[in-house]
Order: structure tokens, then C-alpha cells, then sequence
């Protein structure tokens, strides 16, 4: 028998739109007295996530987005120089 995992697992795949709208204006104070943030976004139709955490796990994972986004942009410049070359 496996043991049991004490960490839940999860995976998960949020597929990012242009456009889609953003609420950001969600905070409160847990009863451990820390607070806690959430960003809501809808990409149209039922489709809504809230991604949730405390402020430095929050800023953490928008680093690991900005940095995503910057090195897809440079794969995306490095490929077009690649077809124009």
C-alpha cells in the first residue's frame, strides 16, 4: 500500500486571452491576522478562475509570468529573425 501524501496535488491549465478582464481589488485578513489577496479574471462566457495567496507568493508567481512572457518573446524575435535571415 502507498503511503498517503501529506502535500494534495494539483494540476491545472489557465489558458490566458488578450482581453480578458482583470479584478485585482480583493484583500482581507485571515484569523491568523495575515493578509491575503486574490486575482479574479474572466476570459468571457462561465469561464472565471481566482488565483489567491499571500502577497509574497503573489508577486513571486507575477515574476515567474513576467519572466515567461519575456523569454517567449525573445524565442518569438530570435525565430522571425531566423525566417527574415
Amino acid at each position: 500500500m502507498m503511503p498517503l501524501d501529506r502535500m494534495p496535488s494539483v494540476a491545472l491549465a489557465i489558458f490566458a486571452t488578450v482581453g480578458a478582464t482583470y479584478d485585482s481589488h480583493h484583500h482581507w485578513c485571515n484569523d491568523a491576522g495575515e493578509w491575503r489577496a486574490s486575482v479574479r479574471f474572466e476570459v468571457g462566457g462561465y469561464s472565471d478562475a481566482h488565483i489567491q495567496g499571500d502577497p509574497a507568493a503573489l508577486r513571486e508567481l507575477a515574476a515567474a509570468l513576467i519572466q515567461t512572457a519575456d523569454l517567449a518573446d525573445a524565442a518569438a524575435s530570435v525565430m522571425a529573425q531566423g525566417v527574415a535571415g
